[in-house]
């Protein structure tokens, strides 16, 4: 190196170079030089999480993983939804990749731009990238069970929580459903792991999900909603998850009575066949069922606060 510059400064030269590559290319709306842009971003990124953790590391990591957030915004201000749907996948290969060794700070920060991209894409009416970036959400929610990372589990499900919200609201309809399901898978994943809080949690958010479904006179999504709770209380019952078949039961019962009220006959017969297939016979007591009711309301109540 004639110059006396090191290889270190050289690999920062090529990162600011890299971000305003890609920040040129998004404003030009360039998708395939855009897409390169981010990917190459990653691989910094990567490569970073893999060297000593120091309090330098941690900020150059989080300074990519936001310059990858930005360039997104960008993005989707240009209506690049392939560009959009990109980011949420290289953000999640990064955050399951930091989670994996042991940098959870970085792998939140990471997870959480891509919550906020997320509904900020569902926000703009960007239905594919709002589905897409949803996806990604599931992958880390899954991914983040398997190494019972509760924590991101948690924000997984609050976020996909606010973008199916986002997306009644906006009438993205494939987004909002996908959302739905992705959440549910989570919950699933959750459940197999044996981790109970996690499994309870998307429950409860399925339940308002549900709720705000019906009042919006919106059955294909109640329906939704439905489904996936029966497919939790499936693995739940198989688990031998008592607390959570509770949550289940009361949970789809809540929304077959508001679905009746609402003249929802399609819900309300789903949620019947739903809650006569999942078998909690014998599990608690009626007294029992109570109190754990009780408890689940408590716990309710302190999740939705999270959103």
């Amino acid at each position: 190196m004639g110059s006396g510059v090191s290889p270190v400064d050289i690999n920062e030269l090529d990162e600011v170079r890299t971000i305003e590559e890609g920040f040129k290319k998004a404003y030009s709306g360039d998708q395939k030089e855009t897409v390169e842009a981010i990917d190459k971003l990653k691989g910094f990124a990567l490569q970073l999480i893999h060297l000593d953790a120091n309090a330098e590391n941690e900020l150059d990591i989080k300074a990519l993983i936001i310059s990858i957030g930005d360039i997104a915004r960008v993005s989707a201000e240009m209506k690049m939804e392939q560009v959009c749907s990109v980011s949420g996948c290289v953000l999640v290969d990064i955050a399951l990749e930091a989670a994996s060794q042991k940098r959870e700070p970085v792998a939140i920060k990471a997870l959480s731009i891509v919550g906020s991209l997320a509904m900020e894409f569902a926000g703009k009416g960007l239905g594919v990238a709002a589905r897409s970036t949803s996806e990604s959400l599931g992958t880390c929610g899954k991914g983040s069970s398997r190494m019972k990372m509760e924590t991101m589990i948690s924000l997984s499900e609050v976020y996909l929580m606010q973008v199916s919200l986002i997306s009644i609201e906006k009438g993205l309809h494939k987004a909002g459903i996908a959302a739905i399901g992705y959440l549910g898978e989570i919950g699933i994943a959750s459940a197999k792991q044996a981790i109970e809080t996690s499994t309870l949690e998307a429950a409860v958010i399925l339940e308002d999900l549900g709720n705000t479904a019906v009042s919006e006179n919106n059955e294909s999504y109640a329906k939704a909603v439905i489904e996936a709770l029966e497919n939790l209380g499936t693995e739940a019952s198989q688990g031998g998850m008592k607390n959570v078949l509770v949550q289940i039961a009361w949970s789809l019962e809540m929304i077959r009575v508001l679905a009746l009220d609402r003249g929802m006959k399609g819900a309300c017969f789903a949620a019947k066949a739903a809650l006569e297939s999942i078998n909690t016979a014998g599990l608690l007591d009626a007294e029992q069922n109570l109190e754990k009711i009780r408890e689940i309301k408590e716990f309710h109540s302190v999740i939705l606060k999270k959103s």
